[in-house]
C-alpha cells in the first residue's frame, strides 16, 4: 500500500504570522499538556486514558490563559490517544 503526501504552501501575511505563531505555541503547550498527564496517569494507574476520559481535564482552558476554543483542546486531547495507540507507545 502505497500512500502519497501532499503538501500546500501558503503565503501569509506579515500581519498573521504573529497571531499564527501564538496559535501554534499554544496548540503545543496543549499536546505538551497531554503527553506528561498521560504519562503521569499510566505509571500511576497502568492505563491508557481514552480521549473521553481527558476532555474533563482541560475543562476551562480558556479562563487559565490560552486563547484556544474549547473545541480545539478537545480534538488535541482527542488526538493525542489516537496517535500513541498508533506508535504503539505510551510516550
Amino acid at each position: 500500500m502505497e500512500f502519497t503526501t501532499l503538501v500546500l504552501r501558503f503565503r501569509l501575511k506579515d500581519k498573521h504570522a504573529k497571531w499564527l505563531s501564538e496559535q501554534a505555541r499554544e496548540v503545543d503547550f496543549v499536546w505538551n499538556y497531554c503527553a506528561e498527564f498521560f504519562l503521569k496517569v499510566r505509571e500511576r494507574e497502568k492505563r491508557f486514558l481514552s480521549a473521553y476520559d481527558f476532555n474533563p481535564y482541560t475543562k476551562g482552558a480558556g479562563k487559565a490563559g490560552l486563547h484556544l476554543h474549547s473545541r480545539t483542546t478537545q480534538e488535541i486531547g482527542d488526538e493525542y490517544p489516537t496517535r500513541r495507540m498508533q506508535a504503539s507507545k505510551a510516550r
